[in-house]
């Protein structure tokens, strides 16, 4: 009785085209890394301002497998890679770009990939004067800004045959919308 209803099973899952898929794939990506340069810049101590430049690029080391006899065309197995961040406090896509999978002969393919470089300028104004002697007559104010772009997370998608076979979103709140090929980015820029 238990194999006729296994084949009755497979039989209505051929004939209703849901078939299942001759392969199956993963997709791990690990823990961000950031590299940061700093320049610092300006006027000389107490006087006028002073700036320092910090600009960095996150990267993800993202690994992929497929198990299987049918595997699908090279060409037709794609990460697709968005970077977010913000730019003078606005949410913005930074970047978007397609990285080719190519397998090796065990269905493996490991690569990193890399936000665009973000730069950050933060401007420490210092206005006013020093008077002389122990602090006296001493009225000096002090304001730091911040301009320029920072990366706040990336979405990655293993896209296989025009559809999203595994996706990863460093935002949690990203999640749902990841697994939907083309990208709502409108959407993810609305998710802080």
């Amino acid at each position: 009785m238990k194999r006729i209803s296994i084949v009755a099973a497979v039989a209505f899952a051929v004939l209703s085209g849901v078939a299942a898929e001759p392969y199956t794939c993963s997709m791990r990506v690990g823990n961000s890394s950031t590299t940061q340069k700093t320049i610092n810049g300006g006027g000389k101590s107490g006087k006028g301002s002073k700036t320092k430049t910090v600009t960095s690029i996150v990267s993800w080391p993202v690994s992929v497998s497929l198990r299987g006899k049918n595997l699908p065309a090279e060409d037709a197995v794609k990460l697709k890679c968005y970077f977010i961040g913000l730019t003078d406090g606005s949410p913005t896509m930074l970047q978007e770009s397609s990285v080719d999978v190519s397998l090796d002969e065990k269905g493996n393919f490991k690569t990193e990939i890399s936000s665009p470089e973000a730069k950050l300028v933060h401007t420490t104004i210092t206005t006013g004067n020093r008077g002389g002697g122990r602090g006296r007559n001493s009225s000096t104010s002090t304001k730091t800004t911040t301009s320029g772009t920072r990366v706040t997370g990336c979405i990655i998608q293993l896209v296989v045959n025009g559809k999203v076979a595994k996706s990863y979103a460093s935002n949690p709140g990203w999640s749902k919308l990841a697994k939907v090929n083309p990208l709502q980015q409108e959407e993810v820029l609305k998710i802080r």
